[in-house]
């Protein structure tokens, strides 16, 4: 497997530009899938249509490149707030036909699970679903359990009904994130409570960074790994951080980074190192000073503005942590 990467920026949610050069740099003939991975800006509300519009400025973009072929091989993973020093854009990530390769290196795959039913949404059928998905990028990337190092799974919100979950970008990120740890092995089914969802914080994963959006009916998995017969020059490596200012495995993985991948998390009361902050009570959205905070943590380390930076990290590792992850270049 070969796989490309190539970046662009974006002027506004609504700009095709820079993806459509980057379009044009692919061998679009020779794409077995593509995924385009892109932070917007916006407010990030659930009435916020940026992503409405970078959505459609993708599909349009990707018809232009390579017609209803392409856009059927294809996947989007939007995510809104660029809060902080974040340049908004993102990458075209695709695997190639290639000849094969008996080096050791970077695989991928993504899949689409069907419509989540409003009425399934945040519940043990949405985590399922979520599990679906994953397991399904994993097939398609020649990937196992012990092989994945990343996965971005897109989930979609509860937006009408009853209960507590009703409205909750958080609910939406958990089943997503419980549905990757179950395919993974690192949850079984039985640990997951009818209830657990946004209550059971120690039940998390290690691997997944999940997030929502009123674009998608369905879960949307994009599942990173390294095995034999992938791309020999390119990895994807991951760390997991003790908290937002854990700033050394972050540096282990800077060398050579293409891109940069970060899920922003912070303990239940709002502390850092025991320390209060005020990240949970003040007027500010916790989301976006988190997004805000770790843009200058990865500029500092890493030095540079492209990165996908994504505040809330429920059941995506234990609470106060963070994941951190790079695709760079093979040693």
């Amino acid at each position: 497997m070969k796989v490309a990467i190539l970046p662009f920026d974006m002027s506004s949610p609504g700009d095709g530009a820079g993806l459509r050069r980057a379009l044009r740099r692919l061998a679009l003939d020779e794409v077995l899938q593509l995924a385009v991975v892109a932070k917007i800006e916006g407010t990030a509300t659930l009435n916020d249509v940026s992503r409405e519009l970078a959505s459609e400025r993708i599909g349009a973009e990707l018809r232009r490149a390579g017609g209803p072929a392409l856009l059927r091989r294809s996947l989007e993973i939007l995510s809104v707030g660029c809060e902080g020093i974040v340049t908004p854009g993102g990458w075209v990530i695709a695997s190639l036909r290639g000849t094969s390769s008996r080096g050791f290196g970077l695989a991928l795959g993504h899949a689409r699970s069907a419509p989540v039913a409003m009425q399934d949404r945040a519940t043990p059928r949405h985590i399922r679903t979520a599990a679906g998905a994953v397991r399904a990028a994993m097939r398609r990337a020649g990937l196992d359990r012990k092989t994945v190092e990343l996965v971005l799974i897109k989930s979609p919100i509860l937006l009408a009904g009853a209960g507590r979950h009703v409205g909750s970008t958080a609910a939406s990120r958990g089943a997503a994130a419980l549905g990757a740890a179950l395919a993974l092995g690192e949850l079984r089914g039985s640990d997951i409570g009818e209830n657990a969802l946004c209550a059971d914080w120690a039940l998390h994963g290690s691997k997944a960074m999940a997030f929502s959006g009123t674009e998608t009916d369905c879960c949307e998995a994009l599942v990173m790994g390294n095995r034999r017969g992938g791309d020999p020059l390119l990895r994807v490596e991951r760390a997991v951080l003790a908290d937002i200012l854990d700033a050394a495995p972050l540096a282990a993985l800077a060398s050579g980074a293409r891109a940069v991948f970060y899920k922003a998390g912070i303990a239940r009361l709002g502390t850092v190192r025991g320390a209060r902050t005020t990240v949970l009570t003040s007027e500010l959205p916790a989301d976006k000073q988190l997004r805000a905070a770790a843009s200058g943590v990865v500029g500092a380390v890493i030095g540079t503005t492209r990165a996908f930076i994504s505040g809330g990290a429920e059941h995506q590792g234990l609470p106060g942590t963070c994941l951190a992850a790079v695709i760079r270049a093979a040693d």
